[in-house]
C-alpha cells in the first residue's frame, strides 16, 4: 500500500525557473509535487539574464542564494545615455536594508542548471517529455490527463495544478484562463557576445537615441549581453555581426567590435495578464500568468517572486497548517504587484523609444536633475531591485503596515534575527523603555504559549531600516515566512496574558493552532 503523505499532492506544469523554485519551496517544507516538462532543454541562450536584490534575497529561502551570486556577474550601476551622452545614473550599492546591495548577470541555462541541481539533492525530479493535456476540477482535486515520454496518455489526480508553463500556456488555457493585453510594435534584438577591447564591469547601459535603443550588460569573461530595438526596415529572425556592429556605431560611444557572437535572435514583447492568477485549485505563475516589457529586466524575477508567494501558502495548506482561505490571498497580493511592475516596464520602454526632440529634451532634462539630486536612484533604484514589493495598502514615511518587506532575511546574521522559511515568526520589540528583567520573562512566558510560530527577541538588534520605523512602545510584529509583515500588535511587557491575546489573533488569521486537529489536508475551509 502506497503511503497517502508521501504521495505527490501538487502537479507544476513546467521546468523552468518559476517551476523549480516552487518545487523547491514545497520539497523544503515536506510536500512533493510532479515536475513536468513537455521539452528538454534545447538551447543554451535565454533572455534572461539579471537577477535583482529581492529575488536573490527570496532565492536565499531556497537555499542557492549564494551559489548563484558565485555563478554570476555583479553589477550594481545603470548608466543612462542620449545621444552618446550620459544623462544618468542610478546605483544599487547605496540600497538600505538589502540582503544583497547589488545585481548579478547570469544567463538563465545557467540559472536553471543550479535550480535543477538543487531540486535534486532535496528529492525532487523533472519528468521530462511529459505534456499536460487537459484537466477537470473536482471538489476535492484536480483531475490531470498527461501525456508520458512513451506517448500513452495517462489520468493522474492531484490536489493542486500549478501552470509555470510559460507564455503559451496549456494550463491557462485549459482551465479558461482569461488572458487579455496587447502586442508592443517595436521588436528586439538581442544577442551574447564579446566586445572587443572592451572590459566587463560592474556597469549596465542604456543608450537612447531618436532611431532606436541599444543595452549593454556585462556577462563576466569579456562577453555582453547586447539588446536592440529593431529598426523598421529590417524584417530577418537571426541578425547577424553586421547588423549589431551598425546599431553599435549608431547608438553607443567610442568604436566598438564584436567578437564571438554566441547566438543571435529576434523577437516581439506582450505586456498581457491573467484575468486572475488562481481559479479553485488551480493557479498560474510566471508567464503563464503574466507578460511584461523587457525593459527593467524583470519579467524572470517577477516570476520568482510568484513561485514563493505561492509555494509557502501551498506546502502550509497541503500540510494543514495553514487554512484553505489563504491561498485566496496569492491572486490579491501577486497580480497588483505584477501590475505595478509591468507598468514600470512600459514606461522605460516607451520613453526609451521617444524620438521627437521635444521628447527627448525633456527626458533628458528629467534624467540629469534625478541624477544630481539622486532623486533617479531613490525612486528607480528600489522598484527595479523590486524591493519595494509591498502587499497591501503603501506605508507613509516613516510607518509600520501589514504587507511591507521587512529587511530581515534568512541567512545566518549576527545583526539581525533569522527568519525561519517554514513558520510565522513573531518578533518581539520592546520599544526604547527597555527594562530587561521584566522583558526577558515575557519572551520566555511567549515562547512556551505560542507553539504555531517562532518567537524572536528583536531587542537590540533591529536593523537600521527597521529601527527607524519600529514605534516607541513594546510591540509584537507577527512576520510571514516571506519576510512581509502580517501584523503590528501592541503589547504590554507587564501583561503575559495580554500580549499572548493580542498575538494569537493575527496568526489565527491563518495558521492552524497546534493543538487543533487540522483539516484533511485539500479539503476546502
Amino acid at each position: 500500500m502506497v503511503d497517502d503523505t508521501q504521495r505527490p499532492r501538487v502537479l507544476i506544469v513546467g521546468g523552468g525557473p518559476v517551476g523549480m523554485v516552487l518545487a523547491c519551496e514545497l520539497l523544503a517544507h515536506g510536500v512533493r509535487a510532479d515536475v513536468i516538462s513537455k521539452l528538454r532543454r534545447q538551447s543554451p541562450h535565454s533572455r534572461a539574464t539579471i537577477l535583482w536584490p529581492r529575488v536573490l534575497e527570496l532565492l536565499d529561502r531556497v537555499g542557492v542564494g549564494r551559489k548563484l551570486v558565485d555563478n554570476g556577474h555583479y553589477f550594481d550601476q545603470m548608466n543612462y545615455y542620449s545621444q552618446k551622452k550620459r544623462i544618468g545614473l542610478i546605483r544599487f550599492d547605496r540600497l538600505r536594508g538589502a540582503g544583497y546591495p547589488f545585481a548579478i548577470t547570469l544567463p538563465q541555462w545557467r540559472t536553471e542548471e543550479i535550480l535543477e541541481e538543487h531540486l535534486a539533492l532535496l528529492g525532487g525530479t523533472i519528468d521530462y517529455d511529459t505534456a499536460f493535456l487537459d484537466g477537470t476540477q473536482r471538489p476535492d482535486g484536480v483531475e490531470c490527463r498527461l501525456r508520458l515520454p512513451t506517448g500513452e496518455s495517462q489520468t493522474r489526480t492531484y490536489d493542486y495544478v500549478v501552470g509555470a508553463d510559460g507564455y503559451k500556456s496549456t494550463v491557462r488555457e485549459a482551465f479558461g484562463f482569461r488572458f487579455a493585453g496587447r502586442t508592443l510594435r517595436t521588436r528586439l534584438a538581442i544577442t551574447d557576445a564579446e566586445i572587443l577591447g572592451e572590459t566587463t564591469s560592474s556597469e549596465a547601459a542604456y543608450y537612447l537615441t531618436r532611431t532606436g535603443n541599444m543595452v549593454l550588460a556585462p556577462l563576466g569573461d569579456g562577453v555582453f549581453r547586447v539588446g536592440a530595438s529593431v529598426p523598421d526596415d529590417y524584417l530577418g529572425d537571426t541578425p547577424d555581426r553586421a547588423f549589431f556592429e551598425t546599431l553599435l556605431a549608431e547608438r553607443v560611444p567610442g568604436k566598438r567590435r564584436l567578437g564571438e557572437m554566441r547566438f543571435s535572435g529576434v523577437f516581439t514583447a506582450h505586456v498581457r495578464s491573467a484575468g486572475t492568477y488562481g481559479s479553485g485549485r488551480v493557479f498560474l505563475a510566471g508567464d503563464a500568468a503574466h507578460a511584461m516589457s523587457p525593459s527593467g529586466a524583470q519579467g524572470l524575477n517577477t516570476g520568482i517572486q510568484d513561485a514563493v508567494n505561492l509555494g509557502w501558502k501551498l506546502a502550509g495548506v497541503v500540510r494543514g497548517d495553514y487554512r484553505p482561505h489563504l491561498l485566496e490571498s496569492y491572486d490579491a497580493e501577486r497580480r497588483p504587484a505584477v501590475d505595478a511592475v509591468a507598468g514600470l516596464s512600459t514606461r522605460l520602454a516607451r520613453i526609451g523609444l521617444y524620438s521627437a526632440r521635444h521628447q527627448t529634451l525633456a527626458r533628458d532634462a528629467v534624467y540629469r536633475l534625478g541624477s544630481t539630486t539622486r532623486t533617479l536612484e531613490k525612486v528607480l533604484a528600489p522598484k527595479l531591485a523590486q524591493l519595494d514589493t509591498h502587499y497591501g495598502p503603501r506605508p507613509r514615511p516613516r510607518s509600520l503596515v501589514p504587507g511591507e518587506r521587512l529587511p530581515l532575511g534568512w541567512r545566518e546574521s549576527n545583526a539581525a534575527p533569522v527568519l525561519p522559511v517554514d513558520r510565522y515568526t513573531v518578533l518581539l520589540w520592546p520599544g526604547l523603555r527597555y527594562r530587561h528583567e521584566r522583558w526577558t520573562r515575557l519572551v520566555a512566558w511567549l515562547r512556551g504559549q505560542i507553539t504555531e510560530a517562532s518567537v524572536r527577541d528583536l531587542g537590540g538588534r533591529p536593523p537600521g531600516p527597521l529601527l527607524s520605523k519600529l514605534p516607541r512602545e513594546a510591540h509584537a510584529l507577527v512576520v510571514r515566512p516571506d519576510g512581509h509583515l502580517e501584523g503590528l500588535v501592541p503589547l504590554d511587557d507587564g501583561a503575559p496574558a495580554a500580549a499572548l491575546a493580542a498575538v494569537g489573533p493575527v496568526l489565527a488569521r491563518h495558521v492552524i493552532p497546534r493543538a487543533a486537529a487540522p483539516q484533511p489536508a485539500g479539503q476546502p475551509a
